[in-house]
């Protein structure tokens, strides 16, 4: 697995979605390794992550100008909370997107 997200934020790397799921800590950046990682197809984990993947797909609905060259996600029109929204301009600024 190539990720881009969490071993930014981590340190770690992890070679299944797994793993992944069994660190809490990481479990918490899944949301975003599917929205700023296109390069993983994440419908075949769709069912594993489906809560993230909803997250993620609500972020692209809200910020979608900011994702011209992705993948696109569905379309889930939400409000995001304010902490959401902070957490996601944190790391959107890490990566240098």
């Amino acid at each position: 697995m190539k990720l881009k997200v969490i071993p930014a934020f981590t340190g770690k790397n992890y070679s299944s979605i797994d793993e992944i799921l069994k660190d809490r800590k990481t479990k918490k950046l899944l949301w975003a390794e599917i929205l700023f990682n296109d390069e993983i197809d994440w419908e075949k984990y769709k069912s594993k992550v489906e809560e993230d993947y909803k997250k993620a797909a609500v972020f692209y609905t809200n910020f979608r100008y900011l994702f011209k060259n992705r993948k696109p996600l569905p379309e889930i029109k939400e409000k995001l909370d304010e902490k959401e929204i902070r957490r996601f301009e944190k790391i959107y600024r890490f990566l240098n997107l």
